[in-house]
């Protein structure tokens, strides 16, 4: 049984006193200022065709002249959003992976997946302005972002939010990233350090189709939502 006591009154506004920048306008809801869009994943020049929906789908990861079939691609498009809420930023960045099998054949021969059916995987993650990932908002997209993407593929301009010191040579660390082997207080990370080898390094980024106006609407709403919220650098 829930708690008269746990119900939030969605007519008032939800007040954290401990962490302010978890509090809210309305009681009930989380108020969306903008929303940014993504940028769209390009496969480049070398990619000839869409791979048939009924295809194995390890023709994608073999032949770079063959895409993911349009089906899945259209799905994982209409999955990404950027929402830029009165607290926060929440990003959905989805991947694809093989749908569950339908046969026993499929569950013995690809360990219960599929091998012809995919499905989007969301990845969902929610960054509140007092994280110090939002210290730094720059646009990071790359030289000749245009033709890089026309030659070899690209998923938008780039947005990166981090954290750096001494410099601006090193990443802050963040304590207790699953799956990273360095994973305790007071890292040093280079900044040349590859993304996929230092998980805990205190950095995101975003693929959107603006890279120069989503900074400007990060930026106003992170600053907005300090003065209005009384939150101080911690």
């Amino acid at each position: 049984m829930i708690s008269r006591s746990n119900i939030v009154d969605g007519s008032k506004p939800y007040i954290v006193e401990d962490r302010p920048m978890i509090s809210r306008s309305s009681g009930d809801r989380v108020k969306i200022l903008h929303l940014i869009q993504p940028g769209k994943e390009e496969t480049g020049c070398l990619t000839c065709f869409y791979a048939p929906p009924s295809s194995p789908a390890i023709l994608s990861h073999l032949l770079p002249c063959i895409d993911y079939p349009e089906y899945i691609l259209r799905e994982v498009h209409s999955s990404q959003y950027i929402y830029i809420r009165e607290n926060s930023i929440e990003v959905n960045q989805p991947t694809i992976q093989p749908a569950r099998s339908q046969s026993v054949v499929g569950d013995v021969v690809c360990c219960g997946h599929s091998h012809t059916d995919l499905i989007v995987l969301d990845q969902v993650s929610v960054i509140y302005y007092d994280d110090f990932i939002m210290d730094e908002i720059r646009n990071d997209t790359r030289v000749c972002n245009a033709c890089q993407t026309f030659c070899c593929g690209g998923r938008g301009e780039e947005v990166r939010l981090e954290s750096t010191f001494c410099g601006g040579l090193c990443y802050r660390g963040r304590r207790g990233t699953r799956g990273c082997c360095c994973c305790m207080p007071l890292l040093c990370i280079p900044v040349g350090c590859p993304e996929c080898c230092c998980p805990c390094a205190a950095r995101k980024t975003l693929y959107v189709e603006n890279a120069d106006a989503a900074v400007d609407i990060i930026q106003k709403a992170r600053d907005n939502a300090k003065i209005r919220l009384n939150v101080m650098d911690r």
